[in-house]
């Protein structure tokens, strides 16, 4: 069963906008799952094409970030994939990378980071961009 939140989530979970909160496929391993709840943060957080999540207990601000949440979420919209290109899982860490959704930066990328046990999730500062893929594509 792919990972998936469940029907009734304890409140002392849903304190904590940064934990992922969906249910853990044991069959996957940590780097699906990572994908998975970096995913679910992308989305809840209002980054990709589709609307964040109506429950602002998930929203979660960056450093810089100001305003009123209506401002910051439409600011957001739309600039990283749906889906992460990559994940990798260390004894500590997990980081995720979503490709930005602009054209001029066809080879740039946001990382999520998250703690080995799906907690913690940040989106980082900043991006990185991938030369090899710039010179593949000039």
């Amino acid at each position: 069963m792919p990972a998936h939140t469940p029907a009734t989530i304890a409140p002392w979970l849903k304190v904590d906008p940064r934990r992922c909160l969906l249910v853990r496929d044991l069959g996957e391993g940590m780097e699906m799952m990572a994908k998975h709840c970096a995913e679910e943060f992308v989305r809840q957080n209002g980054y990709t094409n589709a609307p964040a999540t109506e429950d602002s207990t998930r929203w979660v601000a960056e450093p810089g970030e100001g305003g009123p949440w209506p401002t910051i979420l439409a600011t957001r919209g739309g600039t990283l994939e749906p889906h992460a290109t990559t994940s990798q899982c260390s004894m500590r860490l997990c980081v995720v990378l979503f490709r930005l959704r602009r054209h001029d930066w066809d080879c740039a990328y946001r990382i999520v980071t998250m703690s080995q046990v799906f907690t913690k999730l940040r989106l980082e500062p900043g991006g990185i961009r991938d030369i090899v893929c710039e010179h593949r594509q000039a």
